[in-house]
């Protein structure tokens, strides 16, 4: 539209003229997207001085633009009263449906079952994912399908989820000159992408691949091929110098078209210079999950460096974290950018193994409790002191979020065996329990997070201290139950001195070092000396009646 449309001089004379143009980035304020998107990107909203809506629409050509802003202008001076008094109705609609919320409805399995056949509804067995054109990743859905292919033994989820990530980087949708994955694809089979490469669609998908991994020795090594130079191209192209990562690099459909001594003549297509905290966030999960999966201790470092960038740089104490940062941060009170770094937080924890993840992952899950989420239910998108401009004093509860949020607190529970936090993750899930179908596909997220509430999943605990003849065999148990083939499970390592108090709520003895315990539900194990041991100590458990 800034090619066409906006530069057509008529069009800039009548909106110079006549309107007041306001331009939104939905990358900063994802908030204003959410409330005033009308169906797509680019949007344009016409809206009254309360910030209501009046008319919109998606793309829109110059001749029909001015069409468009003479109808506008015209209602707008001539019949102001009939506007006034349907946008009333609309708000008066709007206010009806907030004041009467969904019931909240039980938690089980069966919601999980539901998710997944409209997930198997949605997959196209010609050319793997999901639905038709235009067709987008769904990384979610593919966790879904491996989550069932390793813990249940589905091997048809697992096969879809193996071919949709060949056909996805065997194709179009993948860069094989420079590595990374395409925002998506303009077509079903995957050959023609809209060229744009986001770092927050890598995260899930490179998150994704690190959980395939564990399926088998052969699926380690096909997701390796792809997930390597992934990497590679988020750390040489979209890499913050101090730690985080950059959005996304400009949708250059001539530059993508050349071979790799063609692009090197030319410029790089622009890279959007701000750091997103929720973006980064998912992509240091990545690069934890993906070292763990692949035994590379410098992606482990990478990851947490990045986490260490937002928590450092993208701060605001009691205010949570801000949405972007550009050499200052800008924006707070988003519930992605807090539900997203509070679960990288509890992943550098797993995985380092450094108590001061889980203490910084507890604070941000007070803020959450505090200031997002309703008493008794599930967060806001915003927080409640955000601003109340227009449509954002009308608060929403995405269903997304809210499962990450809900997957934080039921983490947290089971490394603090605090029950308050199984308490808040049951009621923000149950809030969604009678509403959830409607999502469809995208409800998969949901069922991720509904799925760990509802099944007991094996908890490993490795008890060492730092002691030079102790620590490389605790280390080695560590490792071995990160990389064990279980979707979902906590790890957690603990020091005895520094972890004594969870030690004690535990329930385990100080005086046994490199050892670990595995239980599930009720159900725990002898200590385990060795990590060969661990797989056979998890399936004793797994099967032992529970008492």
């Amino acid at each position: 539209m800034d090619e066409t449309t906006y530069s057509d001089p008529r069009v800039i004379a009548l909106i110079t003229s006549r309107f007041i143009p306001v331009r939104v980035d939905n990358d900063t304020r994802p908030d204003i997207n959410a409330r005033y998107n009308m169906g797509g990107w680019p949007t344009t909203a016409f809206l009254d001085e309360d910030g209501e809506v009046l008319a919109g629409l998606t793309y829109i050509p110059p001749d029909r633009m001015l069409e468009l802003l003479n109808r506008v202008n015209e209602a707008w001076h001539t019949r102001r009263d009939e506007v006034r008094a349907r946008v009333a109705d609309v708000r008066r609609r709007r206010e009806e449906r907030e004041q009467a919320p969904p019931e909240a409805g039980a938690l089980d399995a069966a919601i999980v079952e539901r998710i997944r056949t409209a997930v198997d509804a949605a997959y196209d067995a010609a050319h793997g994912g999901f639905g038709d054109a235009p067709k987008f990743p769904h990384a979610d859905a593919l966790r879904l399908l491996v989550r069932a292919g390793i813990r249940d033994g589905d091997a048809q989820a697992l096969a879809r989820a193996r071919f949709t990530f060949q056909q996805m980087a065997g194709g179009g949708t993948y860069d094989h000159v420079e590595g990374g994955f395409f925002r998506y694809s303009t077509t079903s089979d995957w050959s023609v992408p809209h060229f744009e490469k986001m770092s927050e669609d890598h995260g899930g998908l490179l998150l994704a691949l690190a959980e395939l991994a564990l399926a088998s020795p052969e699926d380690r090594a096909a997701a390796l091929a792809i997930v390597e130079p992934t990497l590679a191209y988020l750390d040489r192209t979209l890499a913050a110098p101090d730690g985080g990562f950059y959005g996304s690099q400009d949708a250059d459909e001539a530059y993508f078209a050349l071979d790799a001594g063609a692009r090197a003549q030319r410029d790089r297509p622009y890279v959007d210079p701000r750091v997103y905290a929720s973006w980064t966030a998912g992509l240091a999960r990545a690069h934890l999950v993906c070292g763990v999966s692949f035994d590379r201790s410098d992606w482990i470092e990478r990851g947490t460096r990045a986490v260490d960038f937002v928590w450092s740089r993208m701060r605001a104490g009691a205010a949570g974290i801000y949405r972007y940062y550009d050499g200052t941060p800008h924006l707070l009170g988003l519930l992605g950018d807090q539900s997203a770094m509070a679960l990288a937080l509890l992943d550098a924890y797993e995985v380092t193994g450094d108590p001061v993840h889980l203490d910084r992952a507890r604070q941000l899950a007070r803020l959450i409790d505090e200031r997002w989420r309703a008493p008794g239910g599930a967060c806001f998108d915003v927080a409640r002191d955000h601003e109340q401009t227009g449509l954002l004093g009308v608060r929403t509860q995405p269903l997304a979020d809210n499962a990450e949020v809900a997957e934080a607190f039921m983490r947290i529970a089971r490394l603090t065996h605090d029950e308050y936090y199984f308490r808040v993750a049951d009621e923000t899930l149950r809030t969604f329990a009678t509403t959830y179908e409607h999502y469809g596909l995208l409800a998969a997220a949901y069922a991720l997070a509904v799925d760990r509430l509802v099944e007991a999943e094996p908890e490993i605990t490795v008890i060492g201290t730092a002691d030079p003849d102790i620590a490389p065999r605790t280390r080695a148990l560590h490792a071995a139950a990160l990389r064990l083939p279980l979707l979902p499970r906590t790890v957690q390592r603990l020091e005895p001195g520094r972890d004594d108090v969870t030690i004690a709520q535990l329930d385990l003895p100080r005086d046994r070092e490199a050892v670990a315990y595995v239980c599930v539900g009720q159900v725990c194990s002898a200590p385990v000396g060795y990590a060969g041991d661990l797989w056979q100590a998890v399936a004793e458990a797994r099967s032992a009646p529970a008492y």
